[in-house]
């Protein structure tokens, strides 16, 4: 095997590199190591150096496994023959029987070693842990990186700002860094729209005056003016009902608010950030959300992506939560280490904390965390989002899948490739396979 780049070191070529990365080398729990993939492929096996060490698993076979470079396309081959036995090739969970192109993300564990596959080049060659002060921000996927640059960009901007994302990606965390970029002076303030009903909803922002409504014993100045000179976070903003919408709108385009029960308009000095797990513009399309206010609250978007999209930072993430839950010295098994990796954490971030916390009380003191039953049930309860049956997608329309209609649909999502997949109705594997035949790499179309 090639020995053209240095073991744990990446490439300095400006062309895209497939890498390898040991996410949780051992012992302990150390950052993440990279190795990019020689023209020549690489030898994975006991004693092998691909890495900062050569590799010291005894359940490693000496000659376990080969990735191999064909064009564009990494193939993962097993050259132990144990499928079926124990420590087999396995990928994404499943024993390897034949050999497989690697895609985005995919999970290869050989022995007791946990290795993850990149595509993405010189984008995961960076600093691993970056954490803007919380873990949910940690990591050095592309997806994490673009949305430092987004909120850096707008933060010194009075603009409004709307961050959608599904649940347990971290909304509140963006809108909170947002803030803190900004410059701003005033507090930081959060409500939660769909919390009350309509009448209390208009009072708790917009304030009111004493005995505009019966238990009215107060005036009230309302979240609008609490925030003033700092943010106002307006969290499930797709809850708003219809006619709050209106006088939403009205507050963004003149930046007054009229308390209720009172004659009078009082100016606001306020920064909006809204949020929504929904996408709006799928709620305007459904006509449940109203188009100008959309318009005027999406001066400036962030979407955050879900984490099953970006496991390369799942362990850099695993152990800042670790450090929250007073477990940062902890090491994990092999066996949790995969099932982190590859699980669909349809609850993102707050799920991966859950099922953090349970091993972390389940396993025993002095020892990794383990794959245990505990930990394998709170996995399964955190599968409950993946449980809801989806509606039934539209359908869409028929793409010719040719060389010059992908790089349109590239330049369309800006390299997006998850965004590509849903739009086309078909699996980010599937889309990887025809982006390589058409020797397209998504990363060059990034930020165009």
């Amino acid at each position: 095997m090639s020995a053209s780049t240095q073991p744990g070191q990446p490439s300095t070529a400006s062309a895209p590199q497939r890498a390898l990365l040991l996410p949780f080398p051992h012992p302990g729990n150390g950052p993440t190591q990279i190795r990019t993939i020689p023209r020549d492929g690489l030898l994975l096996g006991r004693g092998e150096a691909v890495f900062d060490s050569p590799f010291e698993d005894a359940g490693m076979a000496p000659r376990q496994a080969e990735v191999r470079l064909e064009g564009r396309t990494a193939i993962l081959s097993d050259l132990a023959g144990l499928a079926g036995g124990e420590g087999a090739t396995r990928l994404n969970g499943e024993v390897l029987r034949q050999p497989r192109p690697l895609v985005e993300g995919d999970v290869l564990r050989l022995g007791d070693t946990v290795l993850l596959y990149s595509s993405l080049g010189r984008a995961i060659m960076l600093p691993e842990v970056r954490q803007a002060g919380t873990p949910e921000l940690t990591g050095a996927s592309p997806s994490i990186e673009a949305i430092r640059r987004s909120v850096e960009a707008v933060a010194p901007h009075r603009r409004t700002v709307v961050i959608t994302g599904e649940t347990g990606t971290g909304k509140e965390i963006v809108a909170r860094l947002l803030h803190r970029r900004s410059g701003r002076p005033g507090p930081f303030v959060a409500v939660n729209c769909g919390g009350f009903t309509e009448g209390l909803l208009a009072s708790e922002l917009f304030g009111h005056v004493r005995g505009a409504f019966t238990g009215a014993v107060t005036e009230n100045s309302g979240l609008f003016r609490a925030a003033r000179g700092g943010t106002l976070f307006l969290d499930e903003a797709g809850d708003l009902p219809p006619a709050l919408q209106a006088t939403l709108l009205r507050v963004l385009e003149t930046w007054e608010v009229r308390p209720v029960g009172s004659t009078k308009d009082v100016p606001v000095d306020v920064r909006v950030v809204a949020a929504s797990n929904r996408e709006l513009v799928a709620l305007v399309e459904q006509g449940l959300f109203r188009a100008d206010l959309y318009a005027r609250l999406a001066q400036w978007v962030v979407r955050i992506p879900p984490l099953r999209d970006r496991r390369g930072d799942i362990p850099a993430l695993s152990r800042a939560l670790l450090g929250q839950l007073d477990a940062a010295d902890r090491a994990m098994s092999p066996d949790l280490e995969e099932a982190l990796l590859i699980h669909p954490w349809p609850l993102n971030v707050r799920g991966l904390s859950n099922v953090l916390s349970v091993a972390a009380i389940a396993s025993p003191p002095g020892r990794p965390l383990e794959l245990g039953p505990e930990v394998r049930a709170a996995l399964e309860d955190n599968r409950i989002g993946a449980r809801v049956p989806a509606a039934a997608p539209p359908e869409r329309p028929q793409v010719e899948l040719d060389a010059g209609a992908l790089e349109a649909l590239l330049r369309q999502f800006h390299g997006r490739v998850a965004e590509m997949a849903r739009h086309l109705g078909i699996s980010r594997p599937k889309l990887y396979r025809l982006l390589w035949a058409a020797e397209l790499e998504p990363a060059q179309f990034r930020g165009a």
